[in-house]
């Protein structure tokens, strides 16, 4: 008894673990770190969509685009005057060589509209991003608990 107590320890351990860790994305030198947006109860309301991006390379790229399939419309935007402000529509996010940047609250982020379901904690969905170098991403970004105010950085 006591074996099967030690082994469902472990298993819980491992599993509170693993989600404790962001998920990456690795694609040419550029990674993708934790991609999230926070869960949706109304699809008549833009989702914000946030990570960090990291280039590796000794030249600077640009996120030019984004697309899903579960949006009618994806766009790159500035941070805006206020935290909770979408901002302007911008054509691009610049990645500097050997540097990362956050699209973040207040930053530039992703804004989705036109929803086509709501995002419930936990799902996950794809997105492509597509640089001016390094070309097409597909990343999952994952729904957080509209509860959390920001993930850990990882």
């Amino acid at each position: 008894m006591n074996l099967v107590r030690t082994s469902i320890a472990l298993l819980a351990g491992l599993v509170l673990a693993g989600s404790a860790h962001g998920h990456s994305h690795k694609f040419k030198s550029l990674e993708i770190v934790h991609p999230w947006c926070f869960e949706t109860s109304d699809t008549a309301k833009p989702v914000a969509v946030f990570m960090t991006i990291r280039n590796a390379s000794g030249r600077p790229d640009k996120l030019l685009r984004v697309s899903t399939s579960i949006a009618a419309k994806a766009e790159l935007r500035d941070g805006g005057a206020a935290p909770e402000a979408e901002g302007q529509v911008i054509g691009s996010v610049a990645v500097g060589r050997r540097g990362e940047v956050d699209l973040k609250r207040g930053g530039p982020h992703i804004l989705l509209s036109g929803m086509k379901k709501q995002l419930g904690a936990y799902d996950a969905f794809v997105m492509t991003l597509v640089f001016e170098r390094a070309g097409k991403v597909e990343v999952e970004v994952q729904v957080e608990e509209a509860a959390i105010v920001e993930p850990a950085k990882h």
